[in-house]
């Protein structure tokens, strides 16, 4: 079985209800054959290069590979 791959980065909103994020796009991904390998959070530094809070999130996704 071969498979295709496919990423995407998501950054959070902070909003009144808490930190967000637009994930609508990965419904529509499972509809088209597309399944959450991984996910890594995205780590924001300081000015002095240390982590200092969650800023969005890395998808990674595959599906079988289709015939063309």
């Amino acid at each position: 079985m071969v498979f295709e791959y496919m990423d995407r980065m998501v950054m959070f909103q902070d909003t009144p209800e808490g930190l967000t994020a637009d994930m609508d796009w990965l419904k529509e991904a499972g509809e088209d054959g597309w399944e959450l390998v991984s996910s890594l959070p995205l780590i924001a530094p300081n000015r002095d290069g240390i982590a200092y809070g969650t800023v969005g999130s890395h998808f990674i996704l595959k599906r079988e590979k289709r015939k063309q």
